[in-house]
């Protein structure tokens, strides 16, 4: 137990999962941090189930506080995988057993509040991370403010604050290098280099996702150099490197398939339907909005299913069908303002 415990604390998934698996009786929390490390959100969220943790417990757990930590870890697999409704059933257990056991309450509340903002309450979310990130700064905790600055800036991008979001992403980085950890550097790195993306600074972007991508080619996290594939393949198609930038998206498919990661998957199709449609092959660009469609549908990613409905919109028009175009448009319009965003108005995206 603990030397798969030091495994996961060194980032080794791969070999602690092994371990894992060569034991006797698997432990459904240590399998589901292993496989969470690893990007295997779905699987993970099944073993933290088994734990105690998950949306149906089936295996009674060895303690209570062993219950909260496999709640927590349900909650960022929800999250992760954009099911609201399964990440706030976790989060409302972790939350309850947090209080009554006196433990981790910060990082129970803190994921409540990423719940909030992945479901659209972003002014409920602002308020508790702010106040949890005045906690971790006064504890010089920071690991903690990183997490919560990364939290904020994705909050702000979403409200179309770039200037605030890119002071967040920038402190985040800071705050993760004084802390020495680089997987929160890597991924403050990712959040700034997304949000210059879209604010139109293309080279310090690149320049970004760049380092994020040395920082994890040498850890386990699929997940993360599927992000920085398809983040440095965003930043390609919009200096008109399509052909690298398309063959960037295919690197990005293919781990994200792997790892059964359906709303991230939904921006790769979206992405290479992009590239499509600038090359003229507006059948192929519709084919690819439809299968994003799909991946979006039910995974909290308006924003996604946002572009890929003024995508679709404009290869309508482009195809000769005006009415239908305008149809899409309009209700594309609909949905962006009854989520409060702003993605019709994006010049970069």
């Amino acid at each position: 137990m603990e030397k798969i415990e030091a495994l996961l604390d060194r980032g080794e998934f791969k070999k602690a999962l092994s371990a894992i698996k060569a034991g006797g009786r698997r432990d459904p929390y240590l399998e589901g941090e292993a496989l969470r490390g690893l990007g295997f959100f779905a699987e993970a969220a099944r073993a933290y189930a088994r734990a105690g943790g998950g949306h149906h417990a089936a295996w009674c757990p060895r303690d209570d506080e062993y219950a909260l930590e496999a709640a927590l870890g349900a909650v960022r697999c929800w999250r992760a995988l954009g099911d609201a409704p399964k990440a706030f059933a976790a989060a409302k257990k972790a939350l309850s057993l947090s209080k009554r056991l006196g433990v981790m309450q910060d990082e129970a509340e803190l994921e409540w509040a990423l719940t909030l903002r992945l479901s659209g309450r972003l002014g409920e979310a602002e308020k508790m991370l702010l106040r949890l990130l005045k906690g971790y700064r006064l504890a010089r905790d920071h690991a903690g403010a990183s997490f919560v600055l990364w939290a904020l800036g994705g909050l702000y991008r979403l409200q179309g604050r770039y200037a605030a979001g890119l002071q967040a992403f920038e402190e985040a980085l800071a705050a993760a290098l004084k802390a020495e950890d680089e997987e929160a550097a890597g991924y403050a790195l990712f959040g700034l280099g997304g949000l210059l993306r879209v604010a139109g600074f293309m080279g310090r972007a690149l320049d970004c996702y760049g380092r994020a991508r040395r920082i994890f080619a040498r850890t386990d996290d699929t997940f993360a150099r599927a992000y920085a594939e398809c983040g440095t393949a965003n930043v390609l198609r919009q200096l008109g490197r399509l052909d690298e930038a398309y063959k960037g998206y295919e690197r990005a498919h293919k781990l994200y398939s792997s790892l059964s990661d359906w709303a991230d998957l939904g921006f790769v199709e979206w992405g290479m339907g992009e590239i499509l449609r600038r090359n003229g092959d507006f059948r192929g660009a519709l084919s690819r909005c439809k299968a994003a469609e799909k991946l979006f549908k039910g995974r909290s990613e308006p924003r996604g299913e946002a572009l890929t409905m003024l995508a679709m919109s404009q290869l309508y028009y482009l195809m000769g069908d005006a009415a239908g175009a305008e149809k899409r448009h309009a209700a594309a319009l609909s949905f962006i303002k009854r989520h409060g965003l702003h993605t019709h108005l994006e010049t970069f995206t």
